[in-house]
């Protein structure tokens, strides 16, 4: 039971998507405010089942707590995006917690496509994110923050900003990303940190034939960092110093996944 002063500070979101002859659909769904859930589309474009989520306050505050659980069953296939980018509010000393699992089981696929987190001045976030994939999964995933609210000149002012990331295949630890960012406490803009970077982006993608798609985005996005740790997963590293090229990178890696597919799976049609 949530207290009434909590609601929307203190909320879950639990979804599993299943497949249901032949058609992806959603078996379980519950939210709490300010998590929205709109309803499931069909793509015709690109074979997948497309999942809005949505976030009806203004954004994330101090002293919030939002847990989300994302479960893809076999023989489901889901692209999920979001309304929006997290917009992250300051609250005095007060940090705000987001904390994400996600489950992919053995035959089902997941994209996850997410809008940049802009931590405004004076801010604090700790996020974490939690990865299980079974063997023959897919996994596609796209996380990244930017330095501010950059149009209004709030660069790396945010009071902190932590993030953890893991991803483990059959209970197997392959890949941890860790960091925490207190800009007021060290000159971010130094030559040896980031410098004129003001977008940063991971990419993940957990597929049998991820050092052909690694191939693919050397080629798309010449920029980034590339890298296959392990067999089936690819990592991808992007950052960048204007909106333009970020939002550039971002698509290129969403429209060579899905193209990867398509060569994969004729189920798959990508529009040229």
């Amino acid at each position: 039971m949530v207290q009434l002063s909590d609601v929307g500070r203190h909320a879950t979101l639990n979804l599993k998507f299943s497949n249901q002859r032949g058609r992806t659909v959603i078996r379980e769904s519950f939210c709490e405010v300010p998590f929205k859930v709109t309803r499931l589309h069909e793509s015709s474009s690109f074979g997948l089942a497309h999942l809005i989520l949505m976030h009806s306050s203004a954004g994330v505050f101090g002293g919030d707590v939002l847990d989300s659980t994302i479960q893809v069953e076999s023989g489901a296939r889901v692209l999920i995006t979001q309304q929006s980018s997290t917009k992250v509010h300051p609250s005095g000393t007060k940090c705000a917690l987001q904390r994400n699992r996600i489950r992919v089981n053995a035959g089902g696929e997941l994209h996850i496509c997410n809008d940049p987190i802009i931590p405004f001045a004076g801010s604090r976030l700790s996020q974490t994110i939690s990865i299980d994939l079974d063997h023959a999964s897919r996994f596609y995933f796209w996380e990244s923050f930017m330095a501010g609210r950059i149009g209004s000149g709030e660069v790396w002012q945010f009071d902190e900003f932590s993030s953890e990331t893991s991803l483990r295949v059959f209970g197997q630890l392959l890949h941890l990303e860790r960091f925490r960012l207190m800009p007021k406490q060290e000159c971010l803009t130094s030559d040896w940190k980031m410098s004129g970077v003001r977008y940063v982006a991971t990419g993940l993608c957990f597929d049998e034939r991820a050092e052909a798609l690694a191939d693919r985005l050397h080629e798309c996005i010449p920029c980034a960092g590339v890298d296959t740790p392990a067999a089936g997963l690819m990592v991808v590293r992007a950052v960048a110093a204007n909106g333009p090229d970020f939002h550039s990178q971002r698509l290129n890696f969403f429209k060579t996944t899905l193209r990867h597919l398509y060569d994969a799976d004729p189920r798959v049609r990508v529009c040229p």
